[in-house]
């Protein structure tokens, strides 16, 4: 770790730091007219919003990532992939150090989903953690957020249209005036994660949350 990394993250673990993330999460609190809310997201940003609100993980889609035209498939056919067994990839079918694993579809217009797990070291904590949060998902009270990448076009998103939930939003790094639920952020090229919007500040605010307002998607 290179010096310079080694002061950021001293400066991101200080007390003031953790007071200043402190008065952020009261401040969104404050704000917030919803609970008991259930985020399907595609990568990492469900699970800091869900710790940024101090709030229970009602989602099985945190601390994870699929592919957007997977998660596409996921959420337009969420009851049948929520009835499926995880089934874990083997034999060096991903170069990764962490589990795959797939939601298998029906062999004709269900395809299987791959659901990568990034943050876990074993396929049992994987599992266990799976299928714990998606027991807890609250289907009248569902919030959808998607990317514009992995080769995702208009015409995929815009199947999500027929996903009945609260609210949805579609992340995107150039206006798409074709979607009216998408939202515009600029990436950051110098960043580790220019398109996902989660690097944080050395004052521990992330991207997303001065370019989207999540509290106000939430709540709607």
């Amino acid at each position: 770790m290179s010096i310079l990394a080694s002061i950021k993250n001293t400066l991101r673990e200080s007390f003031i730091v953790r007071r200043i993330e402190t008065f952020h999460r009261n401040r969104f609190l404050k704000r917030l007219e919803n609970d008991n809310f259930t985020i399907l997201c595609s990568n990492c940003i469900g699970g800091l919003i869900y710790n940024r609100l101090g709030k229970q993980f009602l989602s099985p889609t945190v601390n994870l990532f699929i592919l957007q035209k997977d998660f596409v498939e996921f959420c337009c056919h969420l009851d049948f992939y929520l009835e499926q067994e995880l089934e874990f990839a083997h034999n060096g079918e991903f170069s990764v150090n962490y589990p795959v694993a797939y939601l298998r579809g029906n062999g004709e217009d269900i395809p299987d989903v791959p659901v990568h797990f990034n943050h876990y070291a074993s396929e049992a904590d994987a599992a266990e953690k799976w299928n714990s949060r998606k027991a807890r998902i609250c289907r009248d009270n569902m919030y959808i957020i998607l990317y514009m990448l992995d080769g995702l076009t208009i015409e995929d998103a815009k199947r999500l249209e027929q996903v009945p939930c609260k609210n949805k939003v579609l992340l995107t790094a150039k206006p798409l005036p074709e979607i009216s639920w998408s939202h515009y952020i600029k990436p950051i090229m110098r960043h580790k994660l220019p398109y996902a919007y989660l690097d944080r500040s050395l004052f521990g605010v992330r991207y997303y949350e001065r370019k989207f307002d999540f509290i106000s998607f939430l709540n709607q």
